[in-house]
């Protein structure tokens, strides 16, 4: 296995050095609605992504968490006279500040959400999430005195200004931003409270049974999720330089969730490959013409073709698709390997069987069942 690994370090390396360099050969369009904005994306897919890998819970809340950042940013940042939309809060701290305290308040929000929707599972949770964001955006559409109603607030600036500015400077942030988010997540689930999560996600009535408090776990995976959905709030808000219930809206938490079918779920670096496939389409599709016929009033169906083809070819996403090639690959070059996790291996851990018991990690509340060996 050693020349995979190196294999692996050598393709690391390269990504790495193509991501810096990026900003440097490409075209301002390019840097900000292909580069950054798809960073920003895949970091809201990544909060999804790692609460379906690490605790077996589908999200459609991440949007309104990321939204809520987004909010609490410019009230925190801009003034009841800058504003222009009837908010009488303001609080004028410096975008740093302001930035720091709107994740911290998201962080909060998470938990809150987490607290809520804590013991539901499968498809009573992914209602719930849904309740959540849906109530979250009339909350921020129908408010003027805090929210500032449909209009929103503009006006909203980085500690570089405007990104149009110095687009590269702006890339930086975003990559910086999430290589610390994916790391810090790669730290957590290498920990001992990341192998709780992943049974509390398998087996939350054995982990209750060993004296685990399994909702006090998922609340704390929902508020971790909920820090990594603030940073794409905060950057989404510094990137557009404002904010409005468009971003909160069901279609943007629908491309959450897409973003990282796409890349794949259970693959935390799928969430940024989604994102850039999610992008590229998204800007592109209306210009596509094929057979003549020209999909320019009609790319939301181009989007939703392209969409089911990526299901159907790989059903565990771009990622998924890469990592079985690679694996098939690996087989014959390297003989027999043993089994790998692929969340596990992703974080550089290979999985070792800690339990010679199986449960259907639908039947939270079933009965493990010994299994012979």
């Amino acid at each position: 296995m050693s020349w995979v690994r190196s294999r692996q370090g050598i393709f690391t390396v390269v990504a790495l050095l193509i991501l810096v360099i990026y900003p440097l050969v490409m075209p301002r369009f390019w840097v900000l609605s292909i580069g950054s904005y798809s960073i920003i994306l895949g970091i809201a897919a990544l909060s999804l992504v790692f609460m379906s890998g690490y605790g077996g819970m589908v999200s459609l809340a991440q949007a309104a968490l990321a939204g809520f950042a987004a909010y609490m940013l410019a009230l925190a940042t801009l003034t009841p006279s800058t504003n222009a939309t009837g908010s009488a809060i303001g609080f004028a701290l410096p975008a740093l500040v302001g930035a720091v305290v709107a994740v911290v308040l998201t962080t909060g929000l998470g938990a809150l959400f987490g607290a809520i929707s804590a013991r539901s599972y499968g498809t009573y949770f992914l209602m719930l999430t849904l309740a959540l964001a849906v109530g979250f955006f009339y909350i921020v559409l129908q408010n003027y005195d805090i929210f500032g109603g449909h209009i929103g607030f503009a006006g909203i600036l980085g500690p570089t200004g405007q990104p149009r500015e110095n687009p590269a400077l702006f890339y930086y942030i975003c990559l910086a931003t999430a290589i610390a988010a994916y790391l810090g997540l790669r730290y957590i689930v290498r920990s001992q409270l990341g192998l709780t999560f992943q049974g509390v996600r398998d087996n939350p009535r054995r982990m209750a049974a060993l004296g685990y408090r399994v909702a006090a776990h998922r609340i704390a995976l929902f508020a971790i999720a909920g820090f990594v959905a603030g940073l794409s709030g905060v950057l989404g808000a510094w990137y557009r330089g404002n904010v409005s219930p468009g971003i909160v809206d069901l279609s943007r938490t629908i491309d959450v969730l897409i973003v990282a079918v796409i890349g794949g779920l259970g693959y935390p670096i799928g969430a940024f490959v989604g994102a850039v496939v999610f992008v590229l389409m998204d800007v592109f599709a209306s210009s596509i013409s094929l057979f003549g016929f020209r999909f320019d009033e009609r790319f939301n169906t181009l989007i939703g073709v392209g969409f089911v083809v990526i299901v159907l070819v790989a059903p565990d996403g771009v990622v998924g698709l890469v990592n079985r090639a690679w694996q098939s690959a690996t087989h014959r070059g390297g003989g027999r390997r043993r089994a790998v996790d692929p969340l596990a291996a992703e974080a550089g851990l290979l999985a070792a069987p800690v339990a010679t018991t199986s449960i259907a990690p639908s039947d939270p509340a079933g009965d493990a069942t010994p299994s012979n060996q």
